[in-house]
């Protein structure tokens, strides 16, 4: 689990774009346009996929778009990553112990579940690509110069 690659940052950024601007409709193009809010991953994956599968002759998923997604892919693993830490450490601090946390896990024992977390902790220091939450208040300066932007 260690050795899974971990995208930089701006790439993550830019293919979490490339796939809202691909991908996004409605309410989700339109946060984009005026937030800069990308598509949750998982439904950027699953809009990619689905893309993939209905093989429409005319507007085919491109090489662009199928690496974007596996970028995506891989940022959402590592969030997951982080959030099972997280929830790990939380889950011990009430008192959980590691017994008990390998049997939710299916794992085999309390050593195999530590061995997990320790892992899993290795990938805290990899850089993230954060996902800024919109502002729908509408004060926002960068939504001010977009609005000017699109004005005659």
């Amino acid at each position: 689990m260690g050795d899974l690659p971990v995208p930089s940052p701006e790439m993550v950024h830019a293919a979490r774009a490339h796939l809202t601007r691909r991908f996004g409709k409605g309410v989700e193009a339109l946060l984009w346009e005026t937030h800069g809010y990308p598509l949750p991953d998982v439904d950027a994956i699953a809009k990619t996929i689905a893309a993939i599968r209905a093989g429409l002759p005319d507007d085919p998923p491109g090489s662009t778009d199928l690496g974007a997604a596996l970028v995506v892919l891989q940022a959402a693993r590592l969030d997951m990553d982080r959030l099972e830490t997280e929830l790990i450490d939380a889950v011990r601090e009430a008192g959980l112990d590691w017994a008990a946390i390998a049997a939710v896990l299916e794992l085999p024992d309390a050593a195999a579940a530590e061995e997990r977390h320790a892992r899993l902790r290795s990938r805290l220091d990899a850089p993230v690509a954060q996902v800024r939450a919109p502002r729908l208040s509408g004060t926002g300066p960068a939504e001010g110069e977009r609005r000017s932007e699109r004005r005659p």
